[in-house]
């Protein structure tokens, strides 16, 4: 859960407020006013279903609930409830059963419509393989040399390098709710905050201690781990005059692979202005939609800076996450109606190859130009202005 401006603004004035021996304890106070504020809606509803799910004994799929195994069950009384504390100090991260990570990572999945176009390695995976067709097939003899060849092209991705953390708040009134309703809210949490993080990591990680997004230059000079930006190829268009011409050989290595389905991601204000006049045409009853180019897909992220937009081939951005973790500092155990815990979600992700995403310069992208045929003549509009030929007119240009 992110705290809004108002949210950050309040907590500063709280803290700037309080006497100099109260400071820590004001900065708590106010975190857990501002989680009991924005958690009160979710509360109010679990204890709704609660209520429901205890009088009815609905099953557990129209609550979003499943059964637990055993390990999930210690997993909460360690590291949620407290109550079995024999492997769990404070000072050691204590990881998610598989199964947890599993939901999880499904759910994940699905949650944004980027990761639907990701090539996700399984849930658990320590290492996951780059793989890239090379070379055309031949028929032969199977060798050893050919095989160490094969092997020797497979670029492998360590998954268990990077770490994404971030705070997870529990309120105790969902503690007391019992196993279903403790492992929704994580999963729920979890998920929200997997969700926004992994993204900015594949749009925008340097590398470094993060994953190599979309918007990196793989052949570029390291610095320190880091990765340089793309240069941005500008369009015009996104037909073949500009993007077929300047975008597409890349993407498509010259002819020598086919492309269809291309994602193009931007930030929700540019799709909405730009890329919108630049693939839909205003008609008699709204506007319409007219890019067919290509089978073009467009995605929202804020992680894409203005001016900029991400063509991305599916399925080719790697990523995987091998494990989460949850820990707990001992100075915030005097919260009496909240538990405060650090989680950690450990993974990675990158290109296959370089020319598999193009950065674009979208600053001049024209408006959509409207042709209208009617008989004996042709009427283009450009930007409300009109101008009609005739048929003879045509055939004399």
């Amino acid at each position: 859960m992110k705290f809004d401006e108002k949210e950050i603004q309040d907590l500063i004035k709280e803290l700037n407020d309080a006497p100099a021996e109260q400071k820590s304890e004001k900065i708590i106070e106010t975190i857990q006013n501002i989680i009991d504020r924005n958690y009160a809606g979710t509360i109010t509803q679990y204890q709704k279903d609660f209520e429901e799910y205890s009088a009815t004994k609905e099953n557990d799929k129209k609550f979003g609930l499943r059964s637990l195994t055993e390990k999930e069950k210690q997993w909460i009384d360690r590291a949620i409830k407290q109550e079995d504390t024999t492997s769990l100090t404070g000072k050691e991260i204590d990881y998610l059963p598989e199964t947890t990570v599993s939901y999880i990572f499904e759910d994940l999945k699905t949650a944004h419509p980027l990761f639907q176009y990701i090539d996700w390695a399984p849930a658990g995976a320590q290492k996951w393989f780059l793989s890239e067709r090379s070379g055309k097939a031949t028929w032969g003899k199977l060798t050893r040399a050919i095989v160490d060849k094969i092997e020797a092209e497979l670029e492998v991705l360590p998954l268990d390098v990077n770490s994404l953390s971030a705070f997870m708040f529990v309120p105790k009134a969902i503690i007391n709710m019992g196993y279903k309703w403790i492992d929704k809210f994580v999963r729920t949490v979890l998920l929200e905050v997997n969700e926004e993080g992994i993204e900015a990591g594949i749009i925008s990680g340097n590398g470094n201690e993060a994953p190599i997004g979309l918007l990196k230059d793989l052949n570029g000079a390291v610095v320190n781990g880091v990765y340089p930006d793309k240069t941005a190829i500008a369009i015009t268009d996104l037909g073949p005059d500009s993007f077929g011409k300047d975008v597409l050989p890349i993407l498509n290595r010259q002819g020598k692979r086919n492309v269809d389905t291309i994602i193009i991601i931007a930030n929700q204000n540019e799709i909405d202005t730009k890329i919108y006049k630049a693939t839909h045409v205003l008609g008699f009853n709204g506007y319409v939609k007219s890019d067919n180019y290509k089978n073009f897909i467009y995605i929202a992220s804020p992680e894409v800076p203005k001016n900029k937009a991400i063509a991305l081939l599916p399925k080719k951005y790697t990523a995987g996450i091998s494990k989460m973790g949850i820990d707990y500092s001992d100075h915030y155990k005097f919260l009496e109606q909240l538990r405060t815990y650090t989680i950690l979600t450990y993974g990675n992700g990158r290109l296959k190859a370089n020319d598999d995403a193009v950065v674009l310069d979208i600053t001049n992208l024209k408006e959509l130009k409207a042709i209208v045929q009617t008989e004996g003549e042709i009427t283009t509009s450009v930007k409300g202005e009109v101008t009609t030929k005739s048929d003879e007119e045509i055939q004399g240009a």
